[in-house]
């Protein structure tokens, strides 16, 4: 149980935590976000080919995931984070001479496989450290606080990059270099987390130092074959698929359809991010007022009928476009601590990794149908298909299988 006292302790974080916060502060340059979707179509020119090499990076993240959760448990998490802010780096870099669909090809699918280095194996060293130094159930806490730095540093990066890339594009991408090459001496400084151990967090030698890919498909098999995971992991997969398939249009609808400049999207970017920040940064407190399951029952399918709307009355994108982000930074860490809580320290990496995999598999047909859907029907009728969708796979999920396991959405919800 949590302390009562949380409202006394100190306001600046210490240790370990603080050390995290700066790491995501570090891997949050968010230079590129008002032309990430952009800059690629200027030189690939289809939505259909933009959606395909979305599409690369989904499919690099699914085939990649599981090694590299498996690598982050047996070489130290630490190590595993390192690898990726080193990788990430060189693809940011990339970008600055690429300009055609097989050069994009390449760099998603490099880049892809960076970031499966710090999925899953980011949450699962924040775990193990709150569990060994402080108290594991503050992981949601500290988890959405950190989301809500990466937001902050998100967004007045991009507010930035917005006028960076109106005066040459690729720059945006060298500012964004610059600053993610810091995460390694602040990754440097981490402690090296323990799984399976309660009373340190230091050495390599720990409880996973043998876990190899055979050991992991045991472990896979029995979390994802039984309640919750077994539907709770897909449902979450289809929001996510939804999300990204409409956050594919943001961009080219604020540039093409309303008309603004680069570096006003880059404002509206900025909003995205404060307004994600802030109900990230209560994350906890969702957790407490609505509860896990609550939660999850209510936000898929309200955001699916927002997008719907937006089909109806298109002036309403970008306040639905508000609340998305906001949606998503919440959705994040609550899913995970529901995840975590449900599953041991040893492959706790693991599991995290093939949930994620799990939500890459669903994302891809989404990217591939975005990109061609625009071209065919317009932004607009793909934005109010996909929330159609969303309303109705989440009235699957929740109506027949239960997406916690349990005979009915309401009894779980009771147990919050």
């Amino acid at each position: 149980m949590r302390p009562t006292a949380r409202s006394w302790r100190p306001t600046l974080p210490e240790g370990p935590v603080a050390k995290y916060y700066l790491y995501r502060a570090s891997m949050a340059a968010g230079f590129t976000t008002p032309i990430w979707y952009y800059y690629v179509k200027l030189n690939v020119e289809s939505y259909a080919l933009v959606g395909a090499v979305d599409a690369i990076w989904w499919a690099g993240l699914l085939l990649f995931e599981i090694p590299t959760g498996v690598v982050g448990d047996r070489i130290g998490r630490r190590n595993s984070l390192l690898v990726a802010s080193a990788m990430i780096t060189v693809a940011q870099l990339a970008m600055v001479v690429s300009s055609e669909f097989a050069h994009f090809a390449v760099v998603f699918a490099f880049w892809a496989l960076a970031s499966t280095f710090e999925s899953g194996t980011a949450d699962a060293w924040l775990y193990d450290t709150l569990k060994a130094r402080m108290d594991e159930g503050d992981f949601a806490q500290v988890r959405g606080r950190g989301n809500a730095v990466m937001y902050v540093v998100m967004g007045t990066t991009g507010v930035v990059g917005g006028y960076i890339a109106d005066v040459w594009m690729p720059a945006a991408y060298l500012a964004s270099a610059a600053v993610t090459v810091l995460s390694i001496p602040v990754l440097l400084s981490f402690p090296e987390s323990a799984p399976g151990r309660s009373d340190s967090d230091t050495g390599e030698g720990d409880s996973d130092d043998h876990f190899t890919v055979v050991d992991a498909l045991p472990v896979i098999r029995e979390e994802f074959s039984k309640p919750p995971l077994r539907s709770f992991v897909p449902y979450l997969g289809l929001f996510f698929g939804v999300y990204w398939g409409v956050n594919f249009f943001v961009q080219p609808f604020s540039i093409e359809t309303l008309g603004l400049s680069v570096s006003e999207v880059g404002w509206m970017f900025g909003g995205f991010t404060a307004v994600a920040a802030a109900v990230s940064y209560n994350t906890d407190r969702i957790e407490e007022v609505v509860g896990l399951r609550r939660w999850f029952a209510l936000a898929p399918p309200v955001l699916g009928a927002l997008f719907v709307g937006v089909a109806l009355a298109p002036i309403a994108a970008i306040p639905v476009f508000f609340v998305m982000r906001a949606t998503r930074g919440v959705m994040t860490p609550l899913a995970n601590q529901y995840i975590n809580d449900r599953v041991g320290s040893v492959g706790r990496a693991t599991v995290l990794s093939t949930a994620g995999m799990i939500y890459h598999v669903v994302t891809i047909p989404f990217e591939l149908g975005a990109g061609r859907l625009a071209d065919a029907l317009g932004i607009v009728p793909t934005i109010g298909l996909f929330g159609g969708i969303l309303v109705a796979g989440s009235a699957v999920f929740l109506g027949v299988s239960s997406a916690f396991g349990a005979s009915s959405v309401a009894d779980e919800s009771a147990a919050d």
